[in-house]
Formats: C-alpha cells, structure tokens, sequence
C-alpha cells in the first residue's frame, strides 16, 4: 500500500475514532441520568422506561467501544507496516473493501469464512 493511501485511512480511522469516543461520552451522560423519585405510579412506569432505554445505550456503548477497539488496532497495523494486508491469507486487501470497512482484519473470503466458521482460513476450529 503506498504511503498516501496509509495517511488517507489514517486519517479517516482517526476521525472515526473521535466521532465514536465522543458518541460514548455523551452516551454515558444520559445513561448515567437519573429521572424522578419513584413515588408515584407514572413514575414507577417512567422508571421502567428509563431502565429499559439505559440498558439500550448500555450495549450500543459495548458496541461502540469493540469499534473504538478495531480501529485502535488498525492504527497500531498502519504504524508497523502491515495495514491493508489480510491477517488470514496475508493478501492485499482491496482498496475499496477498505474504504467501505477501514479497520477491516480480513480480505472478503477470510471475513466470510470468519463469520461462518469463527476463525480465518487455515486455523483449525476447535
């Protein structure tokens, strides 16, 4: 991968990365929000409500921090040389399966034998 493409998906990882630990805090905000005193009954169904939406934002903060995670790690691919390339077959993954999945590990046929069978190409399954 030429070094202008290296620093344009750095740069778009990077700018993902603040957008989604931004996206987090303000998510842990509103989870962390309380509302009402729990005396009435309106409030109690209102508490429920809430409970139900914090434990919503809860798993989408999950969701969004293995993101954080994945693209953490392709930073750390772009620095030691290896970003772009499969983890699973060690092939050049194409340019426009990056752009689309920037932190993608995997070349489409590693990814969806990934998916199927949990592991890349080549590792046995246990």
């Amino acid at each position: 991968m030429r070094a202008r493409d290296r620093e344009k998906f750095k740069t778009l990882l990077v700018e993902r990365r603040r957008r989604l630990t931004g996206s987090l805090s303000s998510m842990a905000e509103e989870a962390l929000k309380t509302h009402g005193s729990g005396q009435g009954v309106d409030e109690i169904a209102d508490m429920g409500s809430d409970q139900y939406e914090q434990e919503l934002t809860l798993g989408l903060m999950a969701t969004e921090r293995v993101q954080v995670q994945a693209i953490d790690q392709a930073l750390d691919r772009i620095e030691d040389g290896t970003y772009g390339k499969c983890l699973g077959c060690k092939a050049a993954i194409p340019v426009p399966r990056l752009t689309a999945v920037p932190a993608a590990e995997y070349c489409i046929e590693c990814q969806s034998h990934v998916e199927k069978y949990g592991v890349p190409p080549g590792v046995e399954e246990e």
